[in-house]
């Protein structure tokens, strides 16, 4: 069952994917690539695009607490100094000392592939949208206060003013932007992992965990393991820093996925990526509910979009948020299938729901409006999903393009029926 996995567009299926690139099985940790140009279909005829509204995820960064560097290395290093470590388990103990020792007051920052990943995504618009960038153009980015996303936001624009000048550029950080940029909703984070979701994601965990090889190709002693380690921990926290290796310079000189077999990074992910469907997703054992924490997200993207429609001069919003906010948004859009309402955990890869794919390092959402000219009462969007052209669950006439009366009717009608919902179960109460 491991072994088994949706065929995606380019002919793969998912443990082809993970096996050509395990850097993928990092999840949201994975770096999207840079370099690569994707296709614009051309637009209808008369239009071009004179506002982006663009949320992304910070680029690659250095893990955020010192605890993920430190604990596994404790460990081996203990296990070292009693001599219970196997010849490969030693040369894992000065692997863990090289990472621990690169990441060492950098927790949270941007790294230099981190920097690149800001550059690509501005560079990407200029040269993809050149309508966009006129001597009158205005771009205003903003971001959470978090080191990571902050650094992403001023890396961009830093860039995209040695690309074009003179340009008007604003750029702010502050938790009054929290309420579109990255909102809270407690009732949703309650109802989250209630006690019937936990279960069935406990009893998935169980059936995809398998840490008896691994251990005893790093451990000469297993009663000294059992008693002195957490298997199961210890094999996550090596498949985490596994992941984040591909952020850092050391990416192409040290490796940890060469520990784990195919089968064992294929269940790793499954765990991961389920996780994720289950905080992120429409999962349906938690109601289905989830994406709904960005809806002031979503509303905000609407209320914008109708405000600029008198503007003369091109405008571009660029949020800088966290992959959660981004996953999410994508899941509320219903963008390619990041929709998907399900409660079979093993079956997510099959059906296409892949985290990899929806909010990675250095990802975004961007829509793009289009019109002929000032007061185009037929106004056009398209969306990318970090960078390529993506489905809306709405018809039109001119796909990849989507008439805005017709987005913006349907996600305010979802809101609304959810807020409807919302109101009666308050009132049940």
């Amino acid at each position: 069952m491991l072994l088994m996995g949706t065929m995606t567009a380019s002919g793969q299926t998912v443990v082809e994917e993970l096996k050509a690139d395990p850097n993928r099985a990092a999840g949201n940790f994975y770096a999207l690539p840079i370099g690569k140009m994707p296709k614009d279909t051309p637009a209808p005829e008369g239009k071009k695009p004179f506002y982006i509204n663009h949320y992304g995820c910070p680029g690659s960064y250095y893990r955020e607490t010192e605890s993920v560097y430190e604990e596994p290395y404790a460990v081996f290093a203990k296990a070292d100094s009693l001599g219970k470590l196997t010849k490969l388990g030693q040369e894992v103990k000065k692997r863990l000392e090289l990472l621990r020792s690169d990441a060492k007051g950098r927790f949270g920052e941007l790294t230099s592939k981190g920097v690149e990943q800001s550059h690509e995504q501005i560079r990407q618009i200029v040269q993809r949208f050149p309508d966009m960038v006129t001597s009158d153009s205005y771009f205003s980015s903003r971001s959470t206060v978090q080191n990571n996303c902050i650094m992403t936001a001023q890396e961009a624009m830093v860039h995209l003013s040695s690309l074009v000048q003179p340009l008007d550029i604003n750029l702010t950080s502050s938790h009054k932007d929290n309420r579109f940029i990255d909102p809270q909703d407690k009732a949703l984070q309650a109802l989250c992992w209630d006690s019937l979701t936990q279960a069935r994601y406990d009893r998935f965990m169980a059936l995809n965990t398998g840490n008896a090889r691994l251990m005893k190709s790093l451990f000469n002693d297993q009663n000294y393991l059992i008693k002195e380690t957490d298997p199961a921990a210890l094999s996550r926290q090596l498949y985490v820093l596994a992941g984040s290796i591909q952020h850092t310079d050391l990416a192409g000189q040290v490796t940890l996925y060469d520990l784990f077999t195919p089968e064992e990074i294929m269940s790793h992910w499954k765990k991961l990526n389920a996780k994720y469907y289950i905080t992120n997703g429409a999962c349906t054992l938690n109601g289905s509910k989830q994406p709904f924490m960005q809806r002031a997200t979503l509303r905000n993207m609407i209320h914008m979009g109708d405000s600029v429609q008198k503007r003369v001069s091109p405008m571009a919003h660029l949020r800088f948020t966290h992959e959660n906010v981004v996953m999410a948004l994508a899941c509320l859009m219903e963008l390619d299938n990041c929709g998907l309402q399900t409660d079979n955990l093993d079956s997510l890869a099959d059906m296409g729901w892949k985290c990899y794919r929806i909010a990675p390092l250095g990802g975004s959402i961007a829509m793009i409006h289009y019109r002929s000219e000032v007061g185009d009462r037929d106004v056009l969007v398209k969306v990318l999903l970090n960078g390529e052209e993506a489905r809306l669950p709405i018809e039109t006439d001119c796909a990849p393009y989507y008439h805005w009366n017709d987005v913006k009717r349907y996600y305010l009608r979802k809101l609304y029926r959810y807020e409807n919902i919302r109101l009666n179960e308050k009132v049940k109460k």
